[in-house]
């Protein structure tokens, strides 16, 4: 299976990183592979107040989320850099999100570390869980 387009999912757990080390390694030696990185920032569902009242927290938390994705697509080599793009989305379900985006997207491959950072994922389901048996498309869920 040759993968020319491949959505990497990234957060600050050690999983992403070496997801997106993964995902470096199998475009290298392909010229026409395409990386895009996704960070999903998880929005809790609110009414209209509350959504006010938590605008500062949801800014600082994009503007925390831009950071960790630019730092990521910094961590690659030059020559995969350059074929990386990045994209931030919000919503209320990560999993939920990056289905969306699988959908939408012309993705030969979904490259995602097997556990995240968030304590409220082992209640809910983790993340990779959701998108492997969600996706149309292979999943590498990388240890």
């Amino acid at each position: 299976m040759k993968a020319n387009k491949m959505l990497v999912a990234v957060d600050e757990s050690e999983g992403a990183k070496c997801a997106l080390d993964m995902a470096a390694a199998l475009a290298e030696p392909n010229p026409e592979a395409q990386l895009d990185l996704v960070y999903v920032v998880p929005i809790p569902l609110l009414d209209e107040a509350q959504t006010e009242s938590f605008r500062e927290v949801l800014d600082m938390m994009i503007a925390d989320g831009k950071e960790i994705i630019t730092d990521m697509k910094d961590s690659l080599g030059e020559s995969i850099a350059d074929r990386t793009d990045t994209l931030l989305l919000t919503g209320v379900n990560p999993a939920t999100e990056i289905l969306k985006l699988i959908e939408q997207g012309d993705y030969d491959l979904v490259v995602m570390g097997n556990r995240g950072l968030s304590g409220f994922k082992e209640y809910m389901g983790s993340v990779s869980l959701k998108v492997l048996n969600g996706s149309t498309i292979p999943v590498f869920v990388v240890k």
